[in-house]
């Protein structure tokens, strides 16, 4: 029985691939991903005596297929994401192949690592978690991502705008942080501008936002800025953009959303508020 493991790769840096990615993609025989990631790893040293499977960026159910039937055929391969393959990443097209194809649960477990089994063939699926874009960027900005937050994708190649636009309206309306996934392309020049015109509607011009590309590699760069100057900046599929609810702030050249101690905690002191109990619920409505 072969095993697939779908590796998070994390930023792309060494430092940044978890212990069991990198002790994954020793065990492997074979190595399938985009060109970019794998250029990525041979880097790192990560690839010598390994078959390496180098595919395009919108190759993604050639992938999984590809890494599924040499796994079906006994190898040991890891499926390399960046980031996270739970999060935009590889973990989606492949179970949702097997799915498909018409895989049933064969040791009757829950959850992952499991083995799976079609016609008499087995394998044995693993999911390697990753640093995501999001939490690789929030580290190099400080404390962004301290409340709730949501993910959104701006490219529409598997998603309709319609239904784009709509999550963002709501990610304005419940006052959420928005960290914003493939903001920009050759193809793609007016979503970014298009998403800020939209968080406006919610939330002022002065709120803070940020724009990280290449997050611990080699070309990183960090801007701060606002969302009312959003709508100006040129991104790109490496950078990820950040922007704040209505209490985020720049500090020190860090960017920070506060947790909410300071409604219910004197910071100086560290005493509750009036009319505040530790460990009870927030007592104001204005929050």
């Amino acid at each position: 029985m072969g095993t697939l493991y779908l590796v998070g790769m994390g930023p792309g840096d060494l430092p940044g691939l978890t212990l069991r990615a990198r002790e994954v993609l020793g065990k492997a025989e074979v190595v399938i991903g985009y060109s970019t990631y794998v250029k990525l790893l041979e880097e790192m040293g990560l690839l010598e005596g390994k078959e390496v499977v180098r595919k395009g960026m919108t190759e993604e159910l050639d992938r999984a297929e590809e890494a599924l039937e040499r796994a079906l055929e006994g190898q040991r391969v890891a499926l390399v994401s960046g980031g996270d393959p739970g999060v935009y990443g590889m973990a989606a097209p492949v179970l949702e192949l097997m799915e498909e194809r018409g895989f049933r649960r064969a040791d009757g477990g829950v959850g992952l690592p499991g083995r799976f089994a079609r016609e008499g063939r087995e394998v044995r699926l693993e999911v390697v978690p990753g640093v995501t874009a999001a939490n690789a960027v929030a580290s190099l900005l400080g404390s962004p991502l301290a409340h709730d937050t949501c993910l959104i994708s701006l490219s529409d190649l598997l998603t309709p705008w319609p239904l784009i636009e709509r999550r963002l309206h709501a990610a304005g309306q419940g006052d959420f942080v928005v960290v914003l996934y493939n903001p920009q392309s050759k193809r793609r020049s007016w979503q970014l501008r298009k998403s800020a015109e939209i968080l406006l509607e919610y939330r002022p011009e002065t709120t803070p936002a940020a724009l990280v590309k290449s997050a611990y590699r080699k070309r990183q760069e960090v801007t701060l800025t606002t969302l009312g100057a959003l709508g100006g900046v040129e991104a790109g599929m490496l950078t990820t953009v950040v922007i704040g609810n209505r209490q985020s702030r720049f500090y020190e050249g860090t960017f920070l959303t506060p947790r909410g101690y300071a409604l219910k905690y004197d910071l100086e002191t560290l005493e509750a508020l009036p009319g505040e109990t530790p460990g009870l619920s927030l007592r104001r409505e204005d929050a």
